[in-house]
């Protein structure tokens, strides 16, 4: 593009000066099944979801919790930093910690971590799956910036993201795709690609394991994608950090505003998503056109948002669940299964809660 049409673009805010935002819905429609489900349990700063063969694992800053079908907890170990990622498989768990890399414990590889030079670039892990036994998947968000930088990385414009897959065998890296802004979920298909979703072009991507090419199956999203995890019937559930809104497009647009916010205002209140809102008078966006008879809409405009979508095995979206506005259950940025159940981590919200009977192909 020449510079003359990118500043006619930038003129008439338009093309990648726009400031529009997709709306929900469709399968997106909001409603308040989030906000209405059953806590299955509190957990602060609860993060990622995995099932094990008799129980389920969630990460909490640097505790590694356990949970049985009734929500009663077990701390199991904690870690020098905070935990970014899990997956288990096969009586196998890799674990990130942040900004020290993966480690697997138990199973066939126990102990087994990334060697060489290139391990050194996994300071920032935000998903895990595992392949098969002997080869694990890692999402590295930025090569900049940990895994707690999220807000810092998509204000910068970042995207530097990316892809590795690890031999469990001998230790060695192998990149697969890089330049991405933030992949921040990856699941297996059941061939010979992966999904991955990245965050800041609000999109989920396919990506050919052995030729490396990448082509997107689901984009111009109306939030942030987060972690994916497998269904039952063969499709995923979609987790977001929360939605997107014209204001922080706008922001991302205005070069001397940005940088000024990012360098003169602390981050708990920029003008950027976040995985709660509604708690500080110093916040932005409180105002009146938010509320009526001072009580929130749960239509205004937000920092934060609840939100899991229901995918088909080809990532098209079938229905979602949602916490909105005025709700709690915020930060949703991670899922799992449970029987005929979905567990939903909200890291904003603090808590778990259980959708009952949503899984088990019984919904969509």
């Amino acid at each position: 593009m020449s510079a003359v049409s990118q500043f006619f673009d930038r003129f008439l805010g338009r093309g990648e000066w726009a400031v529009t935002v997709p709306t929900l819905d469709g399968p997106l429609l909001p409603n308040q099944e989030l906000e209405e489900a059953e806590t299955f349990a509190g957990l602060i700063e609860v993060d990622n979801l995995v099932r094990t063969e008799k129980s389920v694992l969630a990460s909490s800053a640097n505790r590694l919790m356990r949970f049985d079908a009734d929500g009663k907890a077990e701390l199991l170990r904690e870690f020098p930093g905070e935990i970014t990622a899990l997956a288990h498989a096969r009586g196998m768990t890799a674990l990130a910690v942040d900004g020290k890399g993966v480690v697997i414990h138990g199973g066939l590889h126990d102990g087994r971590e990334a060697e060489g030079d290139e391990a050194r670039r996994l300071s920032c892990v935000t998903a895990l799956t595992f392949l098969d036994s002997n080869t694990l998947l890692i999402a590295n968000g930025s090569a900049s910036l940990p895994a707690t930088g999220w807000r810092r990385d998509l204000m910068q414009k970042n995207a530097s993201g990316s892809v590795w897959r690890l031999d469990l065998k001998s230790g060695r890296l192998e990149l697969i795709r890089d330049g991405l802004a933030w992949p921040a979920g990856i699941a297996t298909t059941g061939s010979n690609r992966v999904y991955v979703t990245e965050a800041w072009r609000h999109r989920a991507l396919a990506i050919d394991l052995a030729t490396k090419a990448m082509v997107p199956v689901l984009e111009h999203l109306p939030a942030y994608p987060a972690r994916i995890a497998p269904a039952f019937n063969a499709g995923y559930w979609l987790t977001f950090y929360s939605v997107r809104n014209q204001l922080v497009e706008f922001i991302l647009r205005e070069e001397a505003y940005r940088k000024r916010m990012l360098a003169e205002v602390p981050e708990a209140y920029w003008m950027a998503p976040s995985l709660n809102s509604w708690r500080d008078y110093r916040e932005p966006m409180q105002g009146s056109q938010l509320k009526q008879m001072n009580v929130l809409k749960p239509y205004a405009v937000t920092r934060s948002y609840g939100l899991v979508v229901h995918c088909d095995q080809n990532m098209k979206p079938l229905s979602s669940f949602h916490s909105r506005a005025d709700g709690t259950v915020h930060g949703t940025v991670s899922a799992c299964e449970l029987g005929d159940d979905l567990l939903v981590a909200s890291r904003g919200g603090s808590r778990i809660v259980r959708l009952a009977k949503a899984a088990g192909g019984k919904r969509g």
